[in-house]
């Protein structure tokens, strides 16, 4: 009998996160800035290990760093979110032209009441009416939008519940 290590799978085809994965991620998307001697040193393991378990999640597409910038101390004054119905066969050529407005931040298609949901930054209201009046009656295949604007934001937050562990993390298999 001896004891191994299983590489559990998400289901996914890429690795779920194991204990220490786990809490490396928990700590880094409190503060990505932090050094890996510091996450180290809070988890008792080496910065060597930090860094190896954060580049292997990084390559595997698990975590991207980078920087959030606040829309609003940038100039935009308008955010909105618009939910855009699209006729059947379009629903691709429609993502590929949005996704080449600078506006747009973010788009995921749906199910539901609509095909694509789109969030926009703008510098003011006529920039909002441009891209509701004109840009996208432009896109082929669009043929609703539901427009909503947002007065305040009170949560934003890219942290997220850290799932997935495999079954590593209740501890050694045996065989």
């Amino acid at each position: 009998m001896r004891v191994t290590r299983r590489d559990a799978s998400d289901g996914r085809g890429g690795r779920s996160l194991d204990t220490l994965d786990s809490k490396i991620l928990e700590i880094l998307q409190r503060d990505g800035r932090i050094s890996y001697r510091e996450v180290g040193r809070r988890l008792g393991v080496s910065e060597g290990t930090i860094r190896s378990r954060a580049n292997r999640m990084q390559s595997d597409g698990v975590v991207t760093f980078a920087a959030i910038a606040d829309p609003m101390k940038m100039g935009y004054r308008v955010m909105a979110f618009f939910l855009l119905q699209v006729k059947v066969g379009y629903q691709q050529s429609a993502i590929d032209a949005l996704t080449e407005w600078p506006e747009i931040t973010y788009i995921s298609a749906c199910i539901g009441r609509a095909d694509l949901y789109v969030q926009v930054v703008c510098t003011d209201h006529d920039q909002l009416w441009s891209l509701l009046s004109e840009r996208f009656a432009d896109v082929e295949g669009v043929e609703h939008v539901e427009t909503f604007q947002e007065i305040k934001m009170h949560k934003v937050s890219y942290v997220y519940p850290v799932t997935g562990m495999s079954s590593e993390a209740a501890g050694p298999t045996q065989e």
